[in-house]
């Protein structure tokens, strides 16, 4: 079962907008495109905060095996999290919500 972390709007610049929650925390984050540096490198970056924005994780684009469809593969860390990352998948919306959210942040524990 995957948990709604998020809900994101993409932009016309190609990033998204959007707040992660969870029982704790509650950031405003900005994934904005980057130009990768090497194959390994991250397609996009994850900022949190309004105006002066700090890193706190990065992006990787997947394609998903059943649909084709195109997601980003998020991992995201901050102190709140202690020393584990927050991994979720940014998917699109099939269709837009009423207040323009086009994109969700899907949650999915693991065993380990």
């Amino acid at each position: 079962m995957a948990i709604t972390l998020g809900t994101f709007t993409k932009l016309d610049d190609g990033s998204f907008s959007g707040i992660l929650k969870t029982l704790n925390v509650t950031a405003s984050l900005t994934i904005v495109p980057v130009t990768k540096l090497s194959d390994n490198a991250p397609d996009h970056r994850v900022f949190a905060g309004n105006g002066q924005r700090y890193e706190v994780g990065a992006g990787w684009s997947q394609i998903a095996k059943s649909s084709g469809e195109t997601y980003l593969n998020l991992k995201i860390g901050a102190p709140e999290f202690g020393p584990h990352w927050v991994r979720a998948r940014l998917v699109k919306l099939e269709h837009p919500a009423d207040d323009g959210t086009t994109h969700i942040a899907l949650w999915e524990p693991r065993d380990r």
